[in-house]
């Protein structure tokens, strides 16, 4: 369904294990270059997934760099731009950040991606700069939120404390 149109596969190297012996993984991209080969101008397919996997997948598959031989990088996002992805993400929850929990968001960013880029931190670096960290982040934000609600004593609890993330929400 596809052809005429484009098919983007994230994360392309999760389809041949480690170790390259991943059968079902390996028929998966023999009918993809087949596919490439066969529909060229009636299909635009994108690879995409981390740099350094996406390296080894294209040098250990025979074909695939041929047919894929333009490779864009994008720099992670930085601590900043990250806020702003978090920020539309609760904007779709309806919530939003106190004051103190934006700025604890934002110093939380900034650690990761220094421990990100120190290998001794033992923070995988891939998660420097990723959306999916953000959304990690939140939706521990959400639960913690939820049980700080629900210890609170008094009856129901104003719109703006359903609304409203602070930064102990925010705490590991």
């Amino acid at each position: 369904s596809a052809l005429g149109g484009v098919l983007f596969i994230d994360e392309a190297y999760a389809l041949v294990g480690e170790d390259g012996k991943d059968s079902f993984g390996k028929e998966a991209l023999d009918t993809l270059l087949k596919l490439v080969e066969d529909f060229r101008s009636d299909l635009v397919v994108i690879i995409a997934g981390y740099s350094r996997e996406m390296k080894k997948l294209l040098e250990a598959t025979p074909g695939l760099q041929s047919r894929f031989p333009t490779t864009l990088e994008f720099d992670d996002h930085s601590p900043e731009e990250l806020l702003e992805i978090a920020e539309q993400m609760l904007l779709q929850d309806v919530l939003v950040l106190s004051e103190g929990a934006s700025d604890h968001l934002r110093r939380i960013l900034q650690n990761l991606s220094r421990a990100a880029l120190d290998p001794a931190s033992g923070i995988d670096p891939r998660a420097n700069g990723n959306g999916q960290a953000v959304r990690n982040i939140l939706e521990r934000a959400k639960r913690k939120q939820a049980v700080r609600l629900q210890r609170m004593r008094g009856g129901r609890r104003t719109r703006e404390e359903l609304l409203t993330l602070l930064p102990e929400d925010l705490d590991n």
